[in-house]
C-alpha cells in the first residue's frame, strides 16, 4: 500500500468514527422522541432558542429567562429519563476537530496519529523476537554496545549510530531497541534505508499535504530506525533533502533516531553532504558505535 493510499485509509477510519458517534446520538434522540414528555420539551426549547436569537434588544431579558427556564425543564425530563445530557450531541473522539481529520485546512493531531499507527504497521520491525533478553551475543565488546544501546534506548536523551561490517548483528540490535521501545510505550517506526528512501521520493512527487503528512509522521514518532543506511539509491534533489530534514526536525523535536549502516564514517561523509553528516556523528546528539566480529549469519 502506497503512502496516499495510507492516508486515505487513516481518513476513512476518523470519518467512520465520526458516523458512529453520529449514528448513536441519532439513536438516542429517536430513542427518546418516542417519549411524548420529551418531544413536547424539546419543541418548547427549540421555539424559545428561536425567539431569543431573534428577539430585538429590548426583550433580550424576558426571553432569555424563559430560554433558561426551559432548559431547567429539559435536564429535569432527561434526569427523568435516566439520560445523560451529553449523549444528545455526538460524542466525537477529537473535539478538536470533531473527527473530520482537519482543522482550518490543517492535518489534525488526530489524524497524524492514525497515519502513525498504519505506517508502524507498514514498517516492518523485522521480528518481535529480536529482544536483548533472546540476544545470543557473547563478544565482549559487542555486548558492551548492547548495553549502551539499550540505557539509550530507556533514557530517550541519544541518538543511535551503529556501523559494523554485514552480519554483525545490526539490524538485530536496532531491532531489539525499537521492540524495547514499543514495550515501554513508545511509538516506533522502522524501514530499510531502500523503503524510507521511496518514502521520500514518494512524498516528493505527492501534493503539499499528503507530502506533509508523511514527513510529520517520521518526525513524530519517538524513535525511527533507518536500517542499512547507504544501501539506497540516490535521487536527486530527494535522498539528501529529505534525509536531512527529517534528522534535523527530530534533533529539535529532540526525538530519537536509530541507524545502522556498513558504511565507515569516512565513507557516509563521502556519499551525504556535510550537513548530513554532522548531524549524523555530532556528539552532543548521538552515540556513535561499532560491532566487530565475522558475519554471524556465515559462522557455524
Amino acid at each position: 500500500m502506497n503512502k496516499q493510499e495510507l492516508l486515505q485509509k487513516a481518513k476513512r477510519n476518523i470519518d467512520d468514527r465520526r458516523y458512529k458517534a453520529e449514528e448513536q446520538c441519532d439513536n438516542t434522540l429517536t430513542d427518546l422522541r418516542t417519549n411524548a414528555e420529551y418531544r413536547v420539551c424539546e419543541r418548547n426549547l427549540r421555539q424559545a432558542q428561536v425567539n431569543y436569537s431573534m428577539c430585538d434588544e429590548p426583550r433580550k431579558r424576558e426571553l432569555k429567562k424563559l430560554l433558561d427556564q426551559r432548559k431547567a425543564e429539559m435536564k429535569s425530563v432527561l434526569a427523568k429519563l435516566n439520560v445523560d445530557e451529553k449523549t444528545l450531541r455526538p460524542q466525537y473522539a477529537c473535539e478538536l476537530c470533531q473527527d473530520t481529520g482537519y482543522v482550518n485546512n490543517t492535518m489534525c493531531s488526530c489524524l497524524l496519529n492514525e497515519l502513525s499507527k498504519l505506517l508502524l504497521k507498514e514498517s516492518q520491525i523485522v521480528n518481535p523476537t529480536y529482544t536483548f533478553e533472546l540476544a545470543k551475543e557473547s563478544d565482549k565488546h559487542n555486548l558492551s554496545v548492547y548495553k549502551a544501546a539499550k540505557e539509550i534506548t530507556l533514557a530517550g536523551n541519544k541518538n543511535l549510530l551503529l556501523t559494523g561490517n554485514t552480519g554483525t548483528g545490526k539490524t538485530y540490535l536496532i531491532t531489539a531497541c525499537a521492540n524495547l521501545a514499543i514495550s515501554v510505550n513508545k511509538s516506533a517506526l522502522f524501514f530499510t534505508a531502500y523503503n524510507l528512501n521511496s518514502m521520500f521520493l514518494e512524498a516528493h512527487l505527492s501534493d503539499f499535504r499528503i507530502r506533509q503528512s508523511l514527513l510529520d509522521a517520521l518526525t513524530d514518532t519517538d524513535i525511527l530506525i533507518i536500517d542499512d543506511l547507504g544501501t539506497e539509491i540516490v535521487f536527486k534533489n530527494v535522498t539528501a533533502e529529505y534525509l536531512f530534514a527529517v534528522l534535523n526536525e527530530r534533533i529539535a523535536r529532540r526525538k530519537q533516531t536509530f541507524i545502522s549502516t556498513n558504511l565507515t564514517l569516512a565513507d557516509i561523509r563521502d556519499r551525504y553532504d556535510e550537513r548530513i553528516f554532522s548531524r549524523l556523528v555530532d556528539q552532543s546528539s548521538t552515540v556513535v558505535a561499532q560491532l566487530t566480529g565475522a558475519d554471524k549469519r556465515l559462522v557455524k
